[in-house]
């Protein structure tokens, strides 16, 4: 699967459209500063500079987990598609504080309910998050392409991902 971010607008009939959870300036993946995003070993997806500090839900699904004290999450749709959103935070700004989980394991979730809110406020740099789609080579079988939204991004509103599905030509 590929990901692509021209022509985001001409996607009409996308198998799975992928809400922003969070709002902010998107960023290509091959530019994140962790090296296990920007190299694609954990996912393929996108970075977010992060301009709000409320985490809603990306589809309709499951809230599958949340490890690192909020700083990862973990979401599965009805179709089966996972999405990891990874909050990524130097080590002088950890422990975070002021972290509240809404929502908890094991929740179903409509596309932008509320998941959690943070309080980045005493951050001295820009917050990253990385939205991930997991398991990228069985998503390969049924998916063809990955279209993503080139600038900005309301979260709940707007769509961050639409995913086109593979077509066989047996």
């Amino acid at each position: 699967m590929r990901v692509l971010k021209q022509d985001f607008y001409s996607v009409k009939h996308a198998a799975l459209a992928i809400h922003a959870p969070f709002s902010g300036r998107v960023i290509s993946q091959s530019n994140a500063a962790n090296p296990l995003v920007r190299n694609q070993l954990l996912g393929l997806g996108v970075e977010l500079e992060i301009s709000n500090y409320q985490l809603f839900a990306p589809f309709s699904g499951t809230l599958l987990s949340v490890n690192q004290g909020g700083l990862e999450f973990v979401f599965k749709s009805k179709q089966g598609l996972k999405l990891l959103v990874l909050v990524n935070l130097d080590e002088q700004s950890l422990p975070m504080t002021g972290f509240k989980q809404h929502l908890k394991v094991g929740d179903l979730v409509s596309a932008g309910q509320l998941v959690a809110s943070f309080d980045f406020r005493k951050q001295h740099h820009s917050v990253f998050a990385s939205i991930l789609l997991l398991e990228p080579d069985r998503l390969s079988k049924v998916l063809d392409k990955c279209y993503y939204q080139a600038s900005r991004v309301t979260a709940a509103n707007d769509i961050l991902f639409k995913l086109t599905k593979r077509i066989n030509h047996d």
